[in-house]
């Protein structure tokens, strides 16, 4: 009975060792899962944005206490957010963003875009030239149960 114990032994701790691989192997997919599903809550969320113009979007993908910290401005409040998108709205035309990189690591999503458009309105002291512009975007957002909670944002 002795040498059995001992020869089962190896066996019983190659058992536990693989229940404990295949338990990280699970961990790490789902965490992959979860970086997935938010790299395409950003792009629904520049799409609609930007490419469908489409206000609801902003109900749809952001908490009402969103934080948005930008290179020009700071914004509290889906309230508030929703008024300086309306003023970008009505200022560019013929608007698209074009995603060219998301990157995901946990509730963090980096997206580098353009966002072309014709600049046909006022935003503050500039006024309409007519003329398409480019704007590169380095956004970083914290997601939380789906939605856009927190934004980081430089534009050139």
């Amino acid at each position: 009975m002795k040498y059995l114990i001992i020869a089962l032994l190896p066996l019983l701790m190659l058992s536990c060792q693989d229940k404990q691989a295949l338990k990280e192997l699970e961990t790490i997919k789902a965490q992959q899962a979860l970086e997935e599903q938010n790299k395409s809550i950003i792009k629904r969320y520049w799409d609609g944005k930007w490419n469908e113009r489409r206000p609801e979007i902003l109900d749809e993908l952001l908490i009402k206490d969103i934080i948005h910290h930008g290179s020009t401005d700071e914004i509290n409040g889906i309230e508030e957010y929703k008024q300086v998108y309306n003023t970008y709205l009505s200022a560019m035309m013929n608007t698209r963003f074009e995603i060219k990189e998301l990157i995901a690591e946990g509730n963090l999503v980096m997206s580098r875009g353009v966002c072309y458009g014709t600049y046909n309105g006022t935003l503050g002291d500039i006024y309409p030239v007519g003329k398409e512009l480019s704007i590169k975007f380095f956004t970083v957002f914290r997601l939380v149960d789906g939605k856009i909670a927190e934004e980081w944002e430089l534009f050139q």
